[in-house]
């Protein structure tokens, strides 16, 4: 019973988001493509919360654009538009003035009208509040100021937006940081000075380790383009 009412609500949602260009892929993810290279994406989390026959409902928008991903298949093992996962994005909640999570509880008993209202909603919001930060995700500067952790992707976004060199350097930067990060834990480190030890600083590397994979791929693909 879940499952078919699971589809029904999806549908609902697939029919209303249509009216703006997003098409239904798999699972609970709405993609639309904007300018033959970036695809927007709204994304769906669902959740039962431990009650019988409900599930709730909450929504993220985000972006993936395509000649990035190209890199990220080469450099890094990820294909976001395969996956339709979005590169930058954020949950909706985050988008509303009050910036609250936010979410819509569906049961098995409520009457259609009761559904179409919370459809309506959520697509109501998505569009007042979704859209304009999409359309902001258009503009690279603007994204890159949103993707400081993504240590694989604001790299390539320099690179292909002619900013080579900055690229390099975030690289280096990165790899400085994280060859100097402490395996101590800081809370330790405070009792052991606490009791006048003086505590043996040794690095994490597992961090690094991870990374340089990437920096090695993203280096030999920049020198092979010049």
């Amino acid at each position: 019973m879940m499952k078919e009412f699971k589809k029904k609500i999806k549908g609902l949602l697939n029919d209303r988001l249509s009216e703006y260009g997003f098409q239904p892929k798999q699972d609970w993810f709405n993609t639309r493509l904007v300018d033959d290279n970036v695809f927007q994406i709204i994304d769906y989390g669902t959740a039962s919360r431990g009650e019988k026959h409900v599930i709730y409902i909450s929504m993220s928008v985000g972006v993936t654009y395509k000649n990035v991903n190209k890199y990220t298949i080469i450099c890094n093992d990820y294909n976001y538009v395969k996956l339709h996962a979005a590169m930058v994005g954020k949950t909706l909640g985050e988008l509303l003035p009050q910036k609250e999570y936010k979410s819509w509880r569906f049961a098995l008993g409520d009457n259609d009208d009761v559904i179409q209202q919370n459809v309506d909603e959520m697509v109501n919001l998505v569009v007042q509040y979704g859209f304009p930060y999409l359309q902001k995700l258009l503009d690279v500067d603007f994204l890159i100021e949103k993707m400081y952790k993504y240590r694989t992707l604001i790299p390539i976004f320099y690179y292909l937006y002619g900013r080579k060199e900055q690229a390099l350097e975030y690289i280096d930067n990165v790899i400085k940081e994280l060859s100097s990060r402490p395996a101590m834990d800081e809370d330790y480190r405070a009792i052991m000075e606490l009791y006048g030890i003086e505590p043996e600083v040794t690095v994490d590397s597992r961090e690094l380790e991870v990374y340089m994979p990437f920096v090695e791929r993203f280096r030999k693909l920049v020198n092979e383009k010049g």
